[in-house]
């Protein structure tokens, strides 16, 4: 986190030390000498004395105007005096006006200039400057400020909670000082700058440099906080103080140009690559959208790339596409596209697809809009990436989204040939979408390999079997792999059941009863089922259930039967123990079975308490699996911003190629006595020069930095050659295959 976002955020809780550490200078103008004095009876001993003075307020608190600027004899602030003279100038009341502009103008480019530009301009300043002479902060006062920095670090270190409820004060204290800033230049700063222009540059130095001193002070009293900010390991509210922290540079930047523009008349805008592509994601789910909302935008997975390229050709423009590539995953839960989009074209592309969603759904504006979601760029990757990990999941933990998402990478990139069935559409992923897709299966995978999200039963028929596995070895004297099992009934419950079981034993001796036995025997050739296991699975009648029943060491109850089908006297007199699992309601199993010797019985409710812990230990792991994920989103959000640079990387080897030839072409005449090898011999060695000059470039673009400075680097390039960017897949046009936009 920059110091110089961090210092915006803290600048309401410093206030109180600005103003304690009103800076004092002495100032030679014609006729005198600007002198500084604090105290009312100083200003009223100059004024008796025939000296003009001009009074700069004190900082006041936060939600006070200040910057004021009015000349008054009996301000509470420092008076500045001014002795008569018999060349005394006149209108010192507006160079009091004046001075104070410049101050706040001082503010404001201290902020431009960072931390270290600042404290180059105070040294480089310093001194005699334009005949005005400017003095440093008192020794007394840096002290004070170090000290308050010192305290606010072991306040921040104490307890998370504190940290917490500084930034629940730090909020509201920050928005208060943006109003104030809005207020003052909408305003007496338009005034104040107007004023400013009339002066003398030297003047404007000067009362800059004091500025620019007294804010290196307020920064080096806020870096005990940042730093204390930093070394907090929860993610989530580092999260929270990196967000504070762009926020804060966003406002300040819009300052800055403000600014600039007032004083100059020119706007600064920022450094704008064209080439540097963005990513969003807009969908519904299971958390807001209900079923009947979903369903309209349900998309079968056969149809993602033909809905893909109709929300491309829907996006086309004369320009070209505004959505080169889009990857659609449609499962019962959630609905969502993916796509990319280039940086300088991304609000338009965010309402292109709401407003074809819209289309596909028939749904109005006001009927759609609040079930849907989106994010772009980091909150993009960080969402995929936390879905494929399960923690969006109805089930925490469930893995089955993250065999949707591979299914969604997959068709993203799938190719059509003249082999491909007819009718068959190519998929529009491109080079950053599949790349985010890879990304976000790698991850789904990291986080069930390094964290418990995944660990313990979150179903009843899951929970069955881990309960049965459980307390086999205390209830029957076995191990789990070892009891021969019963299944009663062969409908949905027994299916997922059977699931469950093969996934830990494929050997499992199973015996699945049932009224029907075709429909037991289908269940055991489910393809889900089969593909677990089931070699020493079999199927019996109703007729024959006690005699399974007495042979077996675990009976699992699962039919929609409304009375108990076993009673305690079907049970009873048994040699050795049994286990009695109910998964149905209502119970299949009489609770009276409970009480017979050797009989171990369980129903839903335990099977509830299994589930319930399992969930709870799943929670525990979301803290880890959110720091993994935050770490990942980091590294493909750095890889995306380097992509940016390949088009023009791709034109500056062009150029080189293009140069290399030409020169090589008018030494032709020269190199004419040569043999065919040594020809290629010396186009290997111009090709390989070229390349070790470039190489640093290209490692640069790779190097781990902020967005802005790798976005600098691509502007730099752009403009140091002045390159064209050049697309390996060309750019699209009227016909081409969508989705090749990256180079």
């Amino acid at each position: 986190m920059s110091s110089f976002g961090f210092s915006v955020a803290a600048a309401a809780a410093a206030t109180p030390l600005i103003a304690s550490a009103q800076p004092a200078f002495v100032a030679p103008v014609a006729g005198g000498f600007l002198t500084p004095s604090r105290s009312p009876a100083t200003a009223a001993a100059a004024g008796a004395a025939g000296a003009k003075t001009v009074a700069i307020p004190q900082a006041a608190p936060l939600a006070a105007p200040v910057f004021r600027g009015e000349a008054s004899s009996a301000s509470s602030g420092p008076v500045i005096s001014q002795a008569e003279g018999p060349e005394a100038a006149s209108g010192w009341e507006q160079y009091g006006k004046a001075a104070l502009a410049a101050s706040l103008g001082g503010f404001v480019a201290s902020l431009a200039a960072r931390r270290g530009g600042a404290r180059r301009l105070a040294r480089r300043l310093r001194g005699p400057v334009g005949g005005l002479r400017v003095a440093t902060v008192d020794t007394k006062e840096s002290q004070n400020i170090q000290t308050t920095s010192k305290e606010s670090s072991l306040v921040v270190r104490s307890e998370l909670d504190d940290v917490e409820d500084s930034i629940a004060e730090f909020v509201p204290k920050i928005s208060a000082l943006q109003s104030q800033a809005e207020l003052l230049r909408s305003g007496e700063l338009k005034n104040v700058l107007t004023t400013m222009k009339e002066l003398r540059k030297s003047e404007l130095r000067g009362v800059f440099s004091e500025v620019d001193q007294l804010l290196c002070a307020l920064v080096d009293a806020i870096d005990g906080l940042r730093d204390s900010a930093q070394s907090i390991r929860t993610s989530e509210l580092r999260q929270q103080f990196e967000r504070m922290d762009r926020d804060a540079k966003a406002w300040v930047d819009n300052v800055e140009r403000d600014a600039v523009e007032s004083l100059t008349g020119y706007r600064a805008e920022k450094q704008t690559v064209d080439t540097m592509m963005e990513v969003h994601v807009i969908g519904l789910s299971h958390h807001k959208a209900p079923v009947d909302v979903r369903e309209k935008l349900a998309v079968p997975e056969a149809e993602w790339n033909k809905y893909a390229q109709e929300l491309i050709e829907f996006a086309r423009t004369p320009s070209g596409y505004v959505i080169p590539e889009v990857a659609v995953l449609s499962t019962c839960n959630r609905f969502e596209l993916y796509f990319a989009s280039p940086e300088l074209k991304k609000f338009s592309a965010i309402e292109c697809v709401q407003a074809f969603l819209r289309q596909k759904s028939g749904l109005e504006r006001e009927e759609l809009d609040p079930y849907l979601f989106t994010h772009s760029g980091e909150g993009a990757t960080t969402h995929l990436f936390e879905v494929s990990s399960g923690l969006d999941s109805l089930v925490l933990g469930e893995a089955q989204i993250l065999a949707q998402v591979k299914a969604c990478h997959n068709r993203s990139i799938e190719k059509v040939d003249e082999n491909s069935e007819e009718g068959a559409y190519a998929g529009s992923g491109g080079k950053i979408i599949a790349k985010m897709l890879n990304a976000g299966i790698r991850m789904g995978k990291l986080v069930r390999t390094r964290t418990k999200i995944g660990k313990g039963s979150v179903s009843v028929s899951s929970a069955a079997v881990e309960l049965m596995m459980a307390k086999s070895m205390g209830d029957l004297r076995k191990v789990s792999n070892n009891v021969h099992i019963c299944i009663l009934g062969a409908g949905k419950m027994s299916r997922l059941l059977l699931i469950a079981l093969f996934s830990k034993n494929p050997e499992a001796h199973v015996t699945v009863v049932n009224r029907n036995v075709a429909n037991a025997q289908a269940m055991l050739d489910d393809e889900l089922v089969a593909a677990r296991g089931g070699k020493n699975a079999k199927v019996a009648s109703m007729d024959e259930m006690m005699d399974v029943i007495a042979k077996s060491d675990v009976i699992f109850a699962a039919t929609a039967s409304k009375e108990p089908i076993l009673k305690a006297a079907d049970v009873s007199g048994r040699e050795k123990a049994v286990q009695l699992i109910d998964i149905s309601v209502p119970r299949n199993i009489g609770a009276d079975c409970s009480e017979v010797e050797n009989v171990h019985s369980y129903s839903v409710d335990d099977l509830k308490k299994v589930v319930q812990a399992n969930a709870d230990k799943r929670k525990s792991e979301v803290i880890k699996a959110k720091r993994y994920i935050g770490d990942e989103v980091q590294k493909f959000k750095l890889w995306q911003a380097s992509q940016g640079a390949v088009p023009y990387l791709a034109a500056l080897q062009t150029m080189a190629e293009n140069i290399r030839r030409s020169e090589t072409e008018k030494m032709s005449q020269k190199l004419r006595g040569l043999h065919e090898k040594e020809r290629e011999a010396v186009d290997k060695l111009t090709r390989h020069i070229i390349d070790q000059l470039f190489r640093p470039i290209y490692y640069s673009m790779k190097d781990n930095e902020e967005i802005e400075a790798k976005r600098s680097k691509i502007w730099a390039l752009k403009n140091m050659f002045k390159l064209e960017p050049e697309y390996k897949r060309r750019l699209l046009s009227q016909g081409e295959t969508p989705a090749q936009l990256n180079a």
